[in-house]
């Protein structure tokens, strides 16, 4: 096949791609931030005779959980298929949580659907035929 004949395949990230990557990295750097916060505010309220029941469990597990988001983030930016499932995968949590939590009512159902609705968004960003075709892409390693 000829150069000029040959089926070309954008390599450009999609903005949706993009603007996700860039809101998960945010995320996971509030988080990693977060978790460090109270992590300072657990430690600080132990030495005081004050430990906040469970606050160190949930400190750690806030940090290792932004961790996880930036990691994932980062592989999306770069193209990675398994960064995009694993994302795929919490969304689908979060909007099967979120589903269950309709059923309280209140602020909880603005809240929930809201939610929902956002995961949709992001989920179908990230699964958009061109989308699909810059995950595809095999990339050499760096």
């Amino acid at each position: 096949m000829t150069q000029a004949s040959s089926p070309t395949v954008d390599a450009r990230r999609p903005g949706g791609v993009s603007f996700i990557g860039v809101l998960a990295y945010v995320g996971g750097i509030v988080d990693i931030i977060g978790g460090s916060m109270l992590l300072v505010l657990v430690t600080g309220a132990a030495i005081v005779q004050n430990p906040v029941p469970g606050g160190l469990l949930t400190a750690i597990t806030i940090i290792i959980a932004g961790i996880i988001v930036v990691a994932v983030a980062g592989g999306l930016l770069r193209g990675s298929n398994l960064s995009r499932l694993i994302f795929t995968a919490v969304r689908v949590v979060s909007i099967a949580t979120q589903i269950i939590a309709l059923t309280s009512g209140g602020i909880a159902l603005f809240a929930g659907v809201v939610s929902v609705l956002i995961s949709a968004i992001v989920l179908s960003w990230l699964w958009t035929p061109r989308a699909n075709a810059y995950f595809a892409l095999e990339r050499a390693p760096r």
